[in-house]
C-alpha cells in the first residue's frame, strides 16, 4: 500500500477490487450474485421439471433412471453397464458377418472327375456354424431391444430426461422402428441356400 494515500482511501480499495481496465467493483458483492444466481437456476429446473411430469406430455409410466430398481419386470436402463457390454459384442459379431457372408460365395466348385458343380463341404460346415453362432447373439440382441427402457423424446427438454419402462410401449416402438430390418437380418438364407 502506498503511505501517501489518506486511510479513507486505504479502506476503499480493501473493500473494492479493480479489474484490468481499472475499473472498482465490490469484492463480496459478486459472491453473492453468483450464489444467488445458481439458487434462481436450482429453482427454475426444478420448476421446470415438475411442470412436464405434472403435463406427462403424452409420456406413459416415464420415470427417471433411479426407479428402475423398483420397476416389477426387469427393464434395462440405456445407459447400464451390462447392456452397453452387450452391445460392443453385437457390433463385434456385425463386423464378423461381414467376413463371413463372403465365403458362401465360394461354396461351389467343379468337380474334375464327373464335370458337374458340387459343394465345398468343409467350408459349408464352417461357414455355415459361424453364421448360425452370430445369427444367436443376433437374436439375443433383439430380444434386448425388448426389455431396454427407452428415453421419452418429450421430456429431453428437461434435463436428462426421463425413462419409459412400460415393456408394452418399449415393443411398441422396437416393433414400429427397427423389427423388420432386423428381422431380416437374422432370416437364414445363407445357410438354407
Amino acid at each position: 500500500m502506498d503511505s501517501r494515500l489518506p486511510s479513507s482511501s486505504v479502506a476503499f480499495q480493501q473493500n473494492y477490487a479493480s479489474n484490468f481496465s481499472g475499473q472498482l467493483h465490490p469484492i463480496h458483492a459478486s459472491n453473492e450474485t453468483s450464489r444467488s444466481f445458481k439458487k434462481g437456476i436450482q429453482k427454475g429446473s426444478k420448476g421446470l421439471k415438475s411442470i412436464g411430469r405434472s403435463l406427462g406430455f403424452g409420456v406413459y409410466r416415464a420415470v427417471f433412471p433411479e426407479d428402475l430398481k423398483v420397476s416389477e419386470k426387469k427393464i434395462f436402463d440405456p445407459q447400464d453397464k451390462f447392456l452397453l457390454y452387450c452391445n460392443k459384442l453385437f457390433v463385434a459379431s456385425c463386423i464378423l458377418s461381414v467376413f463371413v457372408d463372403p465365403f458362401f460365395f465360394y461354396l461351389p466348385v467343379i468337380n474334375a472327375e464327373s464335370k458337374c458343380l458340387g459343394i465345398d463341404r468343409k467350408l459349408a460346415i464352417t461357414a455355415s456354424t459361424l453364421r448360425t453362432f452370430i445369427d444367436v447373439f443376433y437374436l439375443a440382441h433383439m430380444a434386448l431391444q425388448l426389455r431396454t427402457a427407452y428415453i421419452a423424446p418429450s421430456s429431453r427438454v428437461f434435463g436428462r430426461g426421463e425413462l419409459v419402462i412400460d415393456p408394452a410401449q418399449i415393443a411398441k416402438r422396437y416393433l414400429q422402428r427397427w423389427f423388420i430390418i432386423d428381422f431380416l437380418s437374422v432370416l437364414p438364407l445363407p445357410q438354407v441356400g
